[in-house]
């Protein structure tokens, strides 16, 4: 047991002084009884899949004797979503090799952030014993461990009973919402505000880790600087939430939930098939957070795609999914952004690819990706998995379709593996009974899979296994950070037409370039990923060429999502049926053989076709 003069040295920090109204402790068990009442399984229970367990953490803290212990399958527990800084003067404590035998016998208290030991104190008030904590609950210099916990983070926080969201700014704010206010003192500064107001206000929206951890979390109590909220797969609420068994007996007769529950094996969040519209809203959220680290890159986004690799077929290569990655490569900046450096390796050469997002800083803003959304339109209609507005599907207003895409692989210069786009390999075709793809069927003149019969596709496309235990693995991503491929490529004279920006923002706007044939006729635009566009910084009037490479084709009709209406009218660009035809260019740079990604661009495909005459082999770090 814990000795006696650690509970007096608790006893005195904010969290259990006699300061605290019993009321928010109060207020958050009836919100966890409601939901259990209420919701069932959408919100908790039932983590296995065909008997087999998924992911459950290693080590927990007991809140009770103030220790580690060994977690059993069957332990509910709560899980901390916070925000972690950099230790100051005073290093933090962290669970290592070195230390976990003394951690297994106790914690030392003093030493921990306050947040932290907020949470124990609230997590035992809430009569759940156990809580995972990140810094205490992986033995942090056992990388081994580490790498598996980081790639199931999705289901640390799915599998909790509950998740206690601290919104502060740092790991030594607290749970300060917990806290009485004195009768007569200020408002409350969070009276009145909804839920997500307050979530986006806070630093802790603010911060990359916490993406997956909200994403995945099933219920959650969100606890700011003076008010609470609650968060579940069913309901929002907030502080002035009544809850009453009153209400419980009433909130019965009401319709179910609505929104759709993902498999287990999904961490509940996600359709058993690969949907691009939902994967788009997930970058677009974390490329617009911080890190504080450049190395944790693809640390913080592994949970995410470590799941949905499981229904994207081929996984994920730096955060482009490998079956759709003709469109994945569509990305473009709002405003100009800047390369992450990270070298690594003997060759000290930058392991972060060009190619990928998750190459670049995006300084707070999320990155366009209106052409993944415009592309991947094989959905009709879906039951939403989330609530709010920015969960509903995009609807494009116009065709927009990419056609003949190159053969990419992926190589670490020794090994060379082939990476299959294949996700829109059956849109324009027609299907009968007797040659339809498997587990498909006609539903009038839309498509439906066994693995989903509430959701209508406009066509098929290829669904991993949804059965037996294929369904359980992730496909791991093939070695090295270069893209490798034979295409077309051309030289074309180029100048800004615009600066672009985002109105009441400070980020540097970025420059999109008009892009003419030998003639000085206009042939397209394509967008930089800075604020000035050729290889010499002085070259701000364009008399330079640039090279293009092509890395697919494209139509367009009815509007155009690339191209500005005025050059519509231009001599050529739209053609038969109203139809637009065109290349999707990248902007490239050579150093030392190796190509690297400037801007994304679009050339008319007649003028490509004229001027573009040579073919290469293009390596893209």
């Amino acid at each position: 047991m814990k000795p006696q003069n650690s509970i007096n040295r608790r006893a005195s920090t904010s969290a259990s002084s006699p300061t605290l109204k019993s009321s928010p402790v109060s207020r958050i068990r009836g919100w966890v009884d409601q939901c259990t009442s209420e919701h069932g399984r959408h919100c908790h229970g039932g983590h296995e899949v065909d008997g087999l367990p998924t992911f459950r953490p290693v080590w927990l803290i007991d809140c009770v004797e103030y220790r580690l212990i060994r977690a059993h399958p069957d332990d509910p527990y709560t899980a901390l979503s916070y925000v972690y800084e950099p230790p100051g003067r005073t290093p933090h404590l962290v669970t290592q090799a070195a230390n976990v035998e003394r951690h297994e016998k106790e914690i030392p208290q003093d030493d921990l952030p306050t947040t932290i030991t907020d949470a124990i104190w609230l997590t035992r008030k809430l009569g759940t014993r156990f809580l995972w904590v990140d810094r205490l609950c992986i033995v942090q210099d056992d990388e081994a461990e580490k790498q598996e916990h980081v790639r199931n983070m999705a289901f640390i926080f799915a599998n909790a009973h509950l998740v206690i969201v601290a919104a502060g700014p740092h790991a030594n704010s607290g749970l300060s919402g917990l806290e009485r206010l004195p009768p007569g003192g200020p408002k409350p500064k969070g009276a009145g505000k909804t839920h997500q107001d307050l979530v986006a206000a806070s630093k802790w929206n603010t911060r990359a880790w916490t993406v997956q951890e909200a994403l995945y979390a099933r219920r959650a109590v969100y606890i700011f600087e003076d008010t609470l909220t609650w968060e579940c797969h069913c309901e929002t609420w907030t502080d002035s939430t009544q809850t009453s068994k009153l209400k419980m007996l009433r909130a019965q007769s009401r319709p179910r939930c609505a929104l759709r529950l993902g498999p287990p094996h999904l961490a509940f969040q996600h359709s058993p098939w690969p949907d691009m519209d939902d994967y788009s809203r997930i970058v677009m959220d974390y490329t617009s957070r911080r890190l504080t680290f450049v190395e944790d890159t693809t640390k913080a986004f592994a949970g995410i795609t470590n799941v949905l690799s499981k229904v994207f077929a081929g996984g994920f290569v730096w955060g482009l999914p490998v079956m759709f990655l003709d469109v994945a490569l569509l990305w473009q900046p709002q405003t100009s952004i800047r390369r992450k450096i990270l070298p690594q390796g003997v060759s000290q050469q930058n392991c972060l690819p060009s190619w990928s997002w998750m190459g670049w800083w995006f300084d707070d803003l999320p990155v366009e990706l209106l052409l993944w959304r415009a592309a991947a339109d094989y959905v009709e209609t879906s039951p939403l998995v989330k609530r709010g507005a920015n969960a509903r599907r995009f609807q494009s207003p116009s065709h927009f379709r990419l056609r003949r895409p190159v053969a990419f692989s992926m190589t670490d210069r020794v090994t060379t593996t082939p990476l299959v786009s294949n996700g829109l390999q059956y849109r324009g075709r027609a299907f009968r009974s007797t040659n339809m793809p498997p587990g498909w069927a006609k539903d009038g003149y839309d498509y439906k899979h066994d693995s989903d019969r509430l959701t209508l596709f406009r066509y098929p496309i290829p669904i991993s296994p949804t059965t037996g235990p294929e369904q359980l693995l992730a496909v791991p991503p093939p070695p090295g950070s270069c893209l490798s491929f034979t295409t077309s490529r051309g030289f074309f004279d180029v100048e800004i037409n615009i600066k672009k920006g985002v109105r009441n923002r400070d980020n540097p706007p970025l420059s999109i370039g008009n892009i003419y044939s030998r003639n000085n006729r206009w042939v397209g635009q394509f967008r930089s990923h800075d604020t000035w566009i050729g290889i010499q910084s002085s070259n701000y009037d364009g008399d330079e060429k640039l090279e293009f490479v092509a890395i697919s084709e494209a139509t367009e009709r009815d509007s155009s999502h690339v191209f500005e209406d005025e050059f519509l009218k231009e001599p050529g660009v739209v053609g038969e049926g109203g139809l637009v035809e065109f290349v999707n260019v990248l902007w490239v740079e050579r150093i030392g053989g190796v190509c690297y990604r400037r801007g994304l661009g679009h050339i008319i495909a007649r003028a490509w076709d004229a001027q573009a005459r040579e073919t290469v082999d293009v390596l893209l770090g």
